[in-house]
Formats: structure tokens, sequence, C-alpha cells
């Protein structure tokens, strides 16, 4: 190939593209750390240390275009395998309560990372969900028994392992990315419709005991999401007669006015409690967390089962303003803890409003309000800084990079290459899409990164050497004058 050749079939929008969304995570990250009127000191540095981790993923980009795709192909079960062998390590240190100090030892109750002393924390998960898309690509792409029903057993066994090592850590955020992919790989590959369809069906009717088997915090976060409507039903129907109290509307002029939860309180008349706990109890996602709720068989925190058991015996009674009462009870008890992320990053993102607060100026990032808006929830910060248009801005992006990402998949013929890409793709669009959903309250929140955005070492590389096998894949795909299809061999 020659080297004119080689640089015209370089994706440089592409790359353009995923370093526009890194700067915008910096600037992001900036804001929600270092920006801070109040920072704290372990986190001055944060955005520094994402311009090291850039450069080092920008690195790992170079080395994945250097061996051709085709080699790299060869080392795909044995990639995977050895970080299944690191996600099985994690599992059984877990299972033991063992620690190596230092290395290995849990993080926010959850053993996620490996530490590598004096340079950062590697969370092997990340490299585990590259090796699966290698691994499957290699798997499917010479063959056609995955076009029947059991044919697909082996490519979910290769899903569902790694996706229970790491729902075992907990981490239910990188979890969720397995499956996503695993679909979108198999219908690219030819995988029947309906077969794929069956098996959606036979998810969801595992999602009851898949809600059980959760732990008690991230039963609670679906609870919140699943009731976060009602919730703000509530709090502005008692705000809305608290702000007449103190504007001057309700009571004598001459009369100090406590507009506290006590006044808000009383604001409200029997008959006006009586049919706010009708309306909220009548509503579908109410009664479906209540289904959740009874069939459910794990344990919660004890002071949110307290609150959801006076809840549920109040509720049985009939509604009345005692019924009122544990609802605003237990309601609190769920914006105190799961609810408060969400509560703030909607408040984040409406208050950019069209063009934003400007950088440096948002008031939910300025003052702290905003948990994890450096992680998880960096486009609520964004938002909140550039308004709408900076938010759909962020989006398009995303956009633009999926849709190049399935030119270079469309117009490559080589199986491996193809599925390779696909399941490049697939990663990228189903981890951006639930961390935004995630982020205005489309979704649970399960801790899910935005990629090439949100702070964190490991993410950023693994994005890297993922846009870097995509980029190998472009580099060498084969022009032809005329398309050929997608062939399966014995």
């Amino acid at each position: 190939m020659l080297r004119s050749d080689y640089w015209y079939r370089f994706p440089w929008l592409l790359v353009a593209i995923a370093l526009v969304l890194v700067g915008l995570g910096i600037a992001g990250i900036y804001a929600a750390t270092a920006g801070r009127a109040d920072c704290p000191p372990f986190l001055e540095s944060l955005a520094e240390r994402q311009i090291i981790f850039a450069a080092a993923s920008l690195a790992v980009f170079a080395l994945a275009l250097v061996p051709s795709y085709v080699r790299i192909a060869r080392a795909s079960y044995a990639l995977y395998g050895a970080s299944l062998a690191l996600l099985a390590m994690l599992a059984l240190m877990r299972k033991f309560d063992l620690i190596i100090p230092g290395i290995i030892y849990p993080t926010n109750h959850a053993y996620s990372w490996i530490a590598i002393p004096g340079v950062m924390k590697f969370q092997p998960s990340e490299l585990t969900k590259i090796a699966f898309i290698m691994s499957l690509a290699y798997y499917l792409r010479y063959r056609k028994n995955y076009r029947t029903f059991t044919g697909l057993l082996a490519p979910f066994l290769m899903a569902l392992v790694p996706t229970a090592l790491v729902l075992y850590q907990p981490d239910l955020g990188t979890a969720m990315m397995f499956l996503p992919v695993l679909f979108l790989m198999l219908f690219a590959a030819g995988a029947k419709g309906k077969h794929l369809l069956l098996v959606i069906l036979m998810g969801l009717a595992m999602v009851p005991v898949f809600y059980s088997s959760l732990r008690g915090y991230q039963r609670m976060r679906i609870d919140s999401w699943l009731l976060h409507g009602c919730a703000e039903r509530l709090h502005f129907a008692l705000a809305e007669p608290a702000e007449e109290a103190a504007a001057g509307n309700v009571g004598p002029a001459s009369e100090p006015v406590d507009v506290g939860p006590s006044a808000r309180k009383a604001a409200l008349t029997d008959e006006e409690k009586t049919g706010l706990v009708r309306e909220i109890a009548s509503e579908w996602r109410f009664r479906l967390w209540r289904l959740a709720t009874a069939i459910s068989w794990g344990k919660d925190k004890a002071e949110f089962a307290e609150a959801r058991q006076r809840l549920f015996e109040a509720l049985d009674a009939g509604a009345s303003p005692r019924s009122f009462d544990a609802l605003r009870f237990f309601f609190g008890s769920l914006l105190d803890d799961p609810g408060h992320q969400l509560f703030q990053a909607k408040i984040a993102v409406g208050a950019g409003g069209l063009a934003g607060q400007g950088w440096l100026h948002g008031t939910q990032t300025r003052y702290g309000l905003l948990p994890q808006a450096h992680t998880d929830f960096l486009f609520p910060t964004l938002a909140e800084q550039f308004g709408l248009l900076g938010a759909v801005g962020v989006v398009v992006l995303y956009g633009v990079l999926c849709v190049l990402g399935l030119d270079i998949s469309f117009s490559t013929t080589e199986p491996y290459g193809k599925l390779l890409v696909v399941g490049v793709v697939a990663l990228f669009a189903a981890q951006s899409f639930l961390n935004i959903a995630m982020s205005i309250g489309l979704a649970p929140i399960t801790g899910i990164p935005l990629p090439l955005m949100s702070y964190g070492g490991s993410s950023l590389l693994s994005s890297f050497l993922a846009l870097g096998l995509a980029c190998n894949v472009a580099l060498r795909r084969l022009y032809l004058i005329a398309p050929r299809p997608f062939e399966w061999r014995e």
C-alpha cells in the first residue's frame, strides 16, 4: 500500500471528533473540580491528570494501528481469557474478603480495580469489553450456526460469563454493556431477528429475578428512577404553597412566615393531601414499583425498608392525611439518598437553559451540589454551562462518531474487521446513550461513564484502544468496484 494511499484511508474526521469530545471532557472536569468555589484538595489536579491520561491513550491508539488487525485477531481468544482470569481473581478476592495492600483493595465497596503503584488504578472490566468484542468477532467471522436458535448459546455464554463476574464486583454499569454489544454484533452477522426477539422476551421474563438479586443500594437506584416523577410531583405540590407563604400571600403580613417543612405540610388541606395521595398511588410507575417490591426477596437498608413498610401500611388503610405523611416521609428518604443525584442532575440540565450559564459559572457545578460531576454526571455539568445547544452538540458528536464507524464497517468486506467495527460502534452507542439517559432521568443510575469525556484513565485508554482497532480496519480495507455480500463459510 502506498504511503499516500495509507493516509488517504485514515478516518481523520472520526479521530478529530474523538479529540473534540476529549477536549470538552477536560473542560467539564476542570469546571467540576478545580473550578469549584470550594474545591477539595484531592480534586484540584484531576483535569491535569486527565490530560496525562489522554496523552497515554493517544500512544495506545497509535500502537493499535501498527500491526494489521488480521494479526491482532489471532490473539483474540488469549486476550479474552486473560481478561476473564483477572475478573475471576477479583471475584475470588471479594468472595474471601482478601486484599493486597496498595494493589488490590475494595473501592466504594467494589473489587473493580487493580492499582499500578505510582502510575494509576486499572479497571480490568474495561479491557474485558474490548477483548469480548474481539473474541466474538473472531468466533462469528466464518460461522453460520448462530442463524439457528441453539447456535446462539455459545455467543451468549461468551457475554454472560464476563457479565456475571463484573456484576459480582459489583459494577452494574459495566455489566450492562455486554448484552447490547452482543445483540448488535449478532444482528450485523446475520442472526435471525425472530431468534433475537425471543431471547429478549425471555430476558424480560427474568427481570423480577434480576431485580431481586441486586444489592439493596442497586435496587434503591431503580426505585428512585421509577418513583422520581411521583416524588417531584409531591415536592412541587409542597413547594408552591411555601413560595406563596414566602411572598406574603398566606397568613397575616405582620407575622413572620415559616417556609420550612412544617409550613409546607400545613399549607395543604386534608382534602388536598388525600387527593394527592390518590393521584400518586394510581400512577403506573408507582403500581409497577409496588409489584416489583412485592415479588422481591432482596434486603434493603433498614431505614429505607422501614419507611417503605410504613407507607404500605398507611396506603392499605386508605388515602388519608396519615398516608400523605407516610408518603412524604418515604419520598424524603428516597430523595436524600439514591434520588439525590438524579434530582440535582435534572436541576443542572434545566438551569442551563438554551445557551447555558457560561463555563465555570454553573451553579450546581460551581458549588458542588451535583455529586460525581466529573465522572458519571459530566453531561449535566456541560449542559448547565453550555445549555441546550451544547448538550445537543455533544449528542450530535457521538452520533456522527457512530455513523462514521458504521461507514467503515459497511465498506469492509473482510468478516472479522466488519464485525469488530460494529462491536466498537455498539459499545460507544450503548455507553453514551445510557449515560445521557441516566443523567436526564430516562434510565436508572448505574454508574456508566461517558466515553472519551468522563474522568478516568481506564475508560479513556479502552476507548482509544477501541478507536484504534476501528481505524486499523479502515486503513487496511479493500476497495471494490462492485460490493459483494457478507458471506459465511463452513
